[in-house]
């Protein structure tokens, strides 16, 4: 079993389609991006998930970004790192404001974000 490796936003990152990608070369994983990268235009129509193995690095973790990285963060679009750097936290789920809007506007994005957010709140009730 894979050690749990946590984003800052509560993703383990073993479960992370881009995660897999990048430290693994996971052709399954890249599978399961194939029509989000489409709909970003990030891959053509007519292109699979060879094109979004091209697309890497996408992800490190949060942790070990690069300036390489596709991301830039964990989730694409908000910087959940970077604001639990700031606040000198591990993970948004020690934040005093958590769940935050921008936080709850990515949750409603897909189900492995609700799971995300599951874990943190239930690292928060055990703490």
């Amino acid at each position: 079993m894979e050690k749990l490796r946590l984003a800052a936003c509560g993703i383990d990152c073993a479960e992370c389609a881009q995660y897999k990608v990048t430290m693994k070369q996971d052709l399954a994983a890249a599978e399961l991006l194939v029509d989000w990268f489409k709909s970003q235009g990030w891959i053509g129509e007519d292109e699979g998930a060879e094109a979004v193995m091209k697309k890497a690095p996408l992800c490190y973790g949060c942790w070990d970004i690069t300036d390489d990285c596709f991301w830039q963060c964990g989730c694409g679009s908000i910087d959940f790192r970077v604001c639990c750097r700031e606040k000198q936290i591990n993970h948004c789920g020690e934040c005093g404001d958590f769940p935050c809007e921008h936080y709850m506007k990515w949750v409603e994005m897909t189900p492995i974000h609700e799971k995300a957010m599951g874990r943190l709140l239930s690292l928060r009730d055990n703490a």
